[in-house]
């Protein structure tokens, strides 16, 4: 059966340019369906002109082109998320393709991001040789560089034939059968907590479970928060959380405000950790703002250049407090299984006491992040404050709601085996708060 392919953008500007790619698309084993979405005019040719698509909000071409078109581009873009969820739901669109300028990506974007993760999904437009993040969001969309706005000729032909194929084979791949299915486990990963996310993930898998293990780059996060609330996943490894620190200090890899809410609101066992939660992340040195370098001096705050493009700063153990009790607040209104496990001697590869290779730091002196405890060398003093935060703003008395502190390092690999253990024993429903009270290096509050 040929796959439906929908095949949008702004016709009255680029209408000769998608005319042939739906061409190809058909030429290759689709069955393309032209969209319109032209804020300013109606071509009268489309598959889905412009006065059927604006039927769904109750708007007509005319509405349109009495206001500015800014929000007759809102107009058409809410219009066409509705179409494209109805041809969905009818099985009439088995994937989706693109083609624009400024405009076209931006409301072909917003269509595309409406659309479950899975459904193939291309965009093509000469803004994905720059920043793609508000193109691309949480979803699964594939940007092309079409080299020129617009024109058909044999260099262009080219670029769009070879869109038309990828999009019909997108949307042609085989479904994967449903015995290859396995409970999702999400999981978020970063370079410094890359040791302990691999072990734990691992164990999970040997336990008959898939894991998505997410970048944590702040769209991964985003990412992660999405699947979980749409029911993907069910039950995570929230092993990285350092997006919360770019979130309230200003960092460049914030995942927004509604990071760690998503399995507290639905009941999806969690176990948390503040991997990575020592550092904050900027660009190349010369990005990082004026006051963080002139704190470089303070206990925990030095700078770190990863590589010539990102560069960190320590966090304050007082920071991490403030982080602990935005963290604990969230972590109240878990429904389900909560644990919150904390590592006393650090939390990432570069918050390390001693150099050690298997921890992630090589040395030859501490972790750039690391500053100590006084009253208890071996541990961080940023992990202290952290559970005084804690405790201050997670309501403990809850029965769903645990807190741990372990005599480990993040990247320990007997950290590891505990937190995988926690959430299997959380999704088998053997979970018992309280389980691990008396057991060496392990405290229950």
């Amino acid at each position: 059966m040929k796959p439906n392919i929908i095949v949008a953008g702004i016709l009255d500007t680029k209408g000769d340019e998608i005319k042939f790619l739906a061409e190809q698309i058909n030429a290759l084993g689709g069955n393309a369906t032209i969209m319109e979405l032209s804020p300013g005019a109606e071509v009268g040719w489309a598959d889905i002109g412009l006065s059927d698509l604006l039927k769904d909000i109750d708007k007509t071409p005319a509405d349109l082109f009495k206001v500015d078109r800014h929000q007759a581009a809102a107009w058409v873009t809410e219009a066409a998320i509705k179409k494209a969820a109805e041809l969905l739901e009818a099985g009439k669109l088995d994937g989706i393709i693109g083609f624009g300028g400024s405009m076209g990506a931006s409301i072909n974007a917003a269509v595309m991001q409406s659309l479950p993760i899975g459904v193939p999904k291309m965009l093509l437009t000469t803004m994905a040789s720059g920043e793609v993040r508000p193109y691309v969001g949480t979803k699964d969309i594939c940007m092309m560089y079409p080299i020129a706005e617009a024109g058909l000729n044999s260099l262009t032909k080219q670029i769009l034939t070879n869109a038309a194929g990828g999009i019909v084979g997108m949307a042609s791949a085989p479904k994967l059968p449903a015995e290859d299915s396995k409970p999702l486990v999400g999981c978020m990963m970063f370079g410094v907590t890359t040791p302990c996310v691999l072990r734990a993930s691992a164990f999970m898998e040997s336990k008959g479970y898939d894991v998505i293990i997410n970048h944590a780059i702040g769209t991964g996060g985003m990412s992660m928060e999405e699947m979980i609330e749409s029911g993907f996943v069910k039950g995570v490894l929230d092993i990285t959380t350092h997006e919360i620190a770019d979130e309230m200090l200003g960092g460049v890899l914030s995942a927004g405000p509604n990071r760690l809410t998503a399995a507290a609101k639905t009941g999806v066992p969690q176990v948390v950790t503040p991997g990575g939660l020592d550092l904050i992340n900027f660009g190349p040195k010369d990005t990082v703002p004026e006051e963080y370098m002139k704190q470089t001096d303070l206990p925990g705050r030095s700078l770190y250049e990863h590589n010539p493009t990102v560069t960190c700063v320590g966090v304050l153990p007082e920071e991490a407090y403030e982080i602990a009790k935005n963290m604990g607040g969230k972590l109240t209104e878990a429904i389900g299984p909560t644990a919150v496990c904390i590592p006393m001697k650090g939390w990432g590869a570069c918050d390390t006491r001693i150099p050690n290779k298997d921890l992630g730091w090589a040395g030859p002196d501490a972790g750039p992040s690391w500053v100590s405890d006084p009253d208890h060398p071996e541990w961080s003093l940023r992990s202290k404050r952290f559970v005084e935060g804690i405790k201050e703003s997670l309501d403990l008395s809850k029965p769903n709601v645990e807190v741990l502190i372990v005599d480990r390092h993040m990247n320990e690999p007997e950290f590891a085996d505990l937190l995988s253990k926690i959430l299997n024993d959380m999704l088998d429903g053997v979970w018992e708060k309280g389980q691990y009270t008396g057991q060496p290096g392990i405290e229950v509050l």
